[in-house]
């Protein structure tokens, strides 16, 4: 299965940019820009750029001098990044449908590439940071965010945790090419990076409700999964989440963490 096929849904990207983005992927695409070290004028890529959160905040960043692109292999996503209002006082966006392995730009294009999240989705990870070394001017920026793992990403592991102990049939997605601080690095160095930094960062993700939690499973790569269980395997799904969760509840909330490896380096 292809990692588009994941978020290629209305339903599951309708969820991801309405519940998901807000508690999750925009505080880490902060963080992103923050440790990209954006600037004024810059022509940007955000790999993976999914409904344009990241693209959105680069834009933020390069201003009305810059210009940001986003690629992305997901439609549905692509669409709702295309349908937003353009960044007042930022950098016009532009939005293409393309693999990471195959970018559709000229050699030494960008001053600074991005992904956010998407290195453990790529078929290739390896080719990927080549080819975002490819477009990269000499001594451009990449930044880029990946979980550190099933155990990384919390919420991730307690939703496929229940979806293992309620279906009957194993789950037909590829398993996630999770990376660590030396694979990461050793890859970057391999694609041709110098300057290398990897480290890991660690932020809290608010949901206000039980409801809402649980209603943001199916923005979630699981999302298609989660929604083909029958009304008994779903019931037993969210009760299993719920306890699992339940050591992060905070009032009538809940308090989430989540872990990512990040990589800093220069083309």
């Amino acid at each position: 299965m292809t990692q588009n096929a994941r978020f290629n849904d209305d339903r599951t990207a309708e969820i991801y940019e309405r519940l998901l983005l807000p508690r999750i992927f925009r505080p880490w695409g902060l963080l992103l820009v923050e440790k990209a070290g954006l600037r004024a004028g810059q022509r940007v890529l955000d790999v993976a750029t999914g409904p344009g959160t990241l693209a959105r905040l680069a834009a933020e960043r390069a201003g009305i001098s810059g210009a940001v692109y986003g690629v992305d292999l997901s439609a549905n996503m692509l669409a709702q990044a295309t349908a937003k209002a353009p960044v007042p006082g930022g950098a016009p966006l532009s939005f293409l449908q393309a693999p990471a392995e195959s970018l559709p730009f000229e050699d030494a294009f960008f001053d600074a590439v991005v992904c956010q999240q998407g290195l453990q989705f790529f078929a290739d990870p390896p080719a990927c940071l080549a080819e975002m070394r490819r477009v990269l001017k000499p001594g451009g920026r990449l930044a880029l965010a990946s979980w550190a793992g099933e155990s990384g990403m919390v919420f991730r592991a307690a939703i496929m945790a229940a979806l293992d102990a309620v279906r009957t049939v194993p789950s037909a997605l590829d398993p996630l090419k999770w990376v660590d601080e030396n694979s990461l690095r050793g890859m970057l160095i391999g694609a041709g990076f110098k300057d290398v930094q990897t480290g890991i960062e660690t932020l809290n993700s608010g949901f206000e409700d039980l409801d809402r939690t649980l209603a943001c499973v199916e923005g979630t790569s699981a999302g298609t999964a989660v929604r083909a269980l029958d009304p008994g395997q779903r019931a037993r799904f969210d009760a299993l989440l719920t306890d699992a969760l339940a050591p992060y509840a905070v009032g009538n909330g809940y308090r989430i963490p989540s872990r990512a490896v990040i990589g800093l380096a220069r083309a």
